[in-house]
């Protein structure tokens, strides 16, 4: 049967070519080869020969998948060890398996990589490794606290810094389920980055865009902006006058001396970050400034309001108390 116009082509079987998918080549991973090993993991075309036994005496996850005589017929093999494959980044299986096979690889008190702390958190989570996840749990952790002790205690040089640290570190504990991390994490989304950045991203250190999603976007803009409140109303409430000292042993010097450092913070503050728990304070210049008790007073109400906003800062973003948030990492 003919049809009128022209006359269809059906193309070759040649031409459909460049719509398929390439199949990349496998390469065998420099870092991580032993020649005796026993299994190959195969991540993004990359293949690490290591061994079944550690594998299994550290992860119960390939404790079940690697029972005796649970290999499939059928399975590839590469020089006589069965193939596995797995769907992480190749970059992510390096870190996560030296780590395994090699004492002393990942030392948190030596290691800043960020990217290697990430990837030892995410597998270990993933493949049910203890003792390295709560190694790199603890690890970041310290620069994301649960109270205000340990986080008066930091050290932000603990961990490789660059500006959208706080966004990764979010994303991390929301992918490995460790939701204690959060708040912290959130305030310093708030309190360290550009609202613009908050809005729009960052370029993390692997050249990769991070964001938040909308609701984070927008828990941190509002929690940004009460933490601000919160620091003039109530950290700073001996110098806005909302708290009242007193016995004051020379009230007209006192109260000139407070104007004056209420006039420098908020020229300091401006209408920039929060830094609530990061601000400091110079206290023993006010203690020359003002009379004895106006300055104990003022010291220990301080302390305690930022003190009580630590205790309800997950609540800044819409979040749950700090003992359920803990209870669920």
């Amino acid at each position: 049967m003919e049809f009128g116009g022209p006359e269809v082509q059906v193309p070759e079987t040649s031409d459909l070519l460049p719509f398929a998918s390439p199949t990349l080549e496998v390469k065998r991973s420099p870092d991580v080869w032993f020649e005796d090993g026993t299994i190959i993991l195969e991540a993004e075309s990359v293949q690490f020969k290591v061994f079944k036994g550690i594998l299994a005496a550290n992860s119960t996850v390939f404790s079940d998948m690697l029972v005796v005589g649970s290999t499939p017929e059928n399975t590839d093999l590469v020089e006589g060890c069965p193939v596995v494959h797995v769907f992480d980044s190749a970059l992510d299986m390096k870190h996560f398996l030296k780590a395994l096979h090699h004492v002393g690889y990942y030392d948190p008190a030596e290691t800043k990589d960020f990217l290697l702390i990430a990837a030892i958190l995410r597998l270990s989570t993933k493949y049910n490794v203890d003792i390295l996840r709560r190694r790199a749990l603890a690890h970041i952790s310290s620069l994301y606290p649960t109270t205000l002790q340990e986080w008066d205690l930091r050290k932000d040089t603990a961990m490789e810094v660059f500006n959208a640290r706080p966004f990764a570190v979010l994303l991390l504990a929301k992918e490995t389920g460790h939701q204690a991390l959060l708040p912290a994490c959130m305030y310093l989304c708030a309190d360290s980055v550009d609202i613009n950045d908050i809005l729009d991203g960052l370029t993390s250190i692997d050249g990769k865009h991070l964001e938040l999603d909308w609701p984070d976007k927008r828990a941190c803009i509002r929690g940004r902006q009460n933490l601000l409140l919160a620091l003039r109303s109530e950290v700073f409430a001996f110098l806005t006058g909302s708290l009242q000292i007193p016995n004051c042993a020379s009230p007209q010097r006192c109260d000139s001396s407070k104007l004056r450092w209420l006039q420098s913070l908020e020229a300091s503050l401006g209408n920039g970050c929060p830094g609530i728990f990061s601000i400091k304070f110079p206290w023993q210049s006010f203690r020359k400034a003002v009379c004895d008790n106006c300055y104990s007073t003022s010291f220990a109400n301080s302390n305690q309001q930022r003190q009580l906003i630590w205790d309800k800062l997950p609540s800044y973003f819409g979040m749950p108390p700090w003992e359920e948030l803990v209870k669920s990492s």
